[in-house]
């Protein structure tokens, strides 16, 4: 057996030992940068998970408050327009009321007059008068202005004034005063000031 003098054996032991620790710090760093590696991209990950999470948590947020301010909107909207309707109620409801009263007066038969005067010319000789049952202002007028023509009772005329039917030309012409005042209903919506705007 071969006999090593106690001071190689001492550099053997301490270059094995150096060895074993280099491999040992190797290692160790090895595991901490590996760790650094791996705990940045968990960081990373998280971040990103988070961000997405606020996101998402934000755009929620901001969807339900837009949909909280169209429903106050809508529901203000509807309250609007059923302010609106019940004035334009109120409104055409006093007008008729007067546009009845003005039927019951001497004016009601000279405005018949003159709107008789003016079918003289424009029609045929058959012609079919409609008016409010119980008209006779109208239906005097109406006979006085053309003798030959039929006079009927129309249940769809309330105030006041006539519809016609021309059978020769096969016109109706509607100068009813019911006619009269809901045709004044778009004036009144664009003039009135009740426009709605929220």
């Amino acid at each position: 057996m071969i006999q090593q003098s106690p001071a190689k054996t001492k550099r053997f032991l301490k270059a094995i030992n150096k060895a074993a620790m280099q491999k040992c710090s190797d290692i160790a760093k090895q595991i901490e940068d590996t760790t650094n590696e791996e705990m940045m991209r968990a960081e990373e990950e998280a971040r990103k998970e988070g961000h997405l999470k606020i996101e998402a948590a934000k755009a929620k947020i901001e969807a339900q408050a837009k949909m909280k301010v169209a429903l106050h909107e809508k529901q203000k909207k509807k309250e609007i327009y059923s302010k609106r309707y019940a004035y334009q109620q109120e409104v055409f409801a006093c007008a008729k009321e007067e546009l009845i009263a003005f039927t019951a007066g001497e004016a009601y038969k000279e405005y018949l007059q003159k709107r008789l005067d003016e079918f003289s010319d424009k029609t045929g000789n058959h012609l079919i008068f409609h008016i409010r049952a119980n008209d006779t202002i109208a239906q005097n007028a109406i006979q006085t202005a053309f003798p030959n023509a039929a006079v009927e009772t129309d249940p769809s005329i309330e105030i006041g004034s006539f519809k016609v039917v021309d059978c020769d030309n096969s016109v109706l012409i509607d100068e009813s005063l019911d006619s009269g005042l809901e045709n004044q209903l778009d004036w009144f919506l664009l003039n009135s000031n009740l426009k709605v705007d929220v």
